[in-house]
C-alpha cells in the first residue's frame, strides 16, 4: 500500500487507544477530586486541537481519494471537525474566563 493510509490509520488507532487507555479512566474516576475552575480550559484546549487535526487529516486525505462521492465525504467531516474544533476553542476561551 503506497498510499500512505496503514500509516494513517495506525497513528489514527493509536491516539484513540492512548486516550481509551490513559485519559478517560482518570475522567470516569470518581475518587478524584473535582476539576477546579480553570483547569477544566487546559483540557478544552487540547479537545480543540486533538479535533483541530482530525479535521485537517480528513480535509487532506480528501484531496487524495479517486471517488467524487468518498471526496465530498472526506471534505463535509473536515468541515464538521473543524466547526466543532472552534466551538471547543471558544468554550475553553469561555472556561478561563470565568476562571480569572
Amino acid at each position: 500500500m503506497d498510499s500512505g493510509i496503514r500509516a494513517m490509520v495506525d497513528a489514527v488507532d493509536e491516539a484513540r487507544r492512548q486516550l481509551r487507555d490513559n485519559a478517560l479512566p482518570k475522567a470516569k474516576d470518581t475518587g478524584r477530586d473535582r476539576i477546579p475552575e480553570g483547569e477544566d480550559a487546559e483540557l478544552l484546549g487540547a479537545l480543540a486541537g486533538l479535533v483541530k487535526v482530525a479535521g485537517e487529516l480528513a480535509d487532506a486525505v480528501g484531496d487524495r481519494v479517486v471517488s467524487r462521492d468518498t471526496c465530498k465525504t472526506y471534505a463535509r467531516a473536515a468541515r464538521r471537525l473543524e466547526r466543532e474544533a472552534d466551538n471547543l476553542s471558544g468554550d475553553r476561551r469561555e472556561a478561563a474566563e470565568r476562571a480569572e
